[in-house]
């Protein structure tokens, strides 16, 4: 394939892409912030939760 006309169609599907606005943007970016968080949050909270139900187990 010749790379100008790979680099053409390239240049053609980008005028059909639709972008999100600023505000849809930002947001988005809130979201995953929030999702984030919150996963971490979760995932400390079971880490906690089974490292001290394996020491009960084990006995220490």
């Amino acid at each position: 394939m010749n790379v100008f006309k790979f680099a053409r169609e390239v240049k053609a599907e980008m005028t059909k892409v639709t972008w999100p606005s600023m505000k849809e943007t930002k947001m988005m970016t809130i979201m995953v912030f929030i999702l984030v968080v919150f996963f971490a949050i979760y995932l400390s909270v079971v880490d906690i939760a089974l490292s001290s139900g394996i020491r009960f187990i084990i006995g220490n």
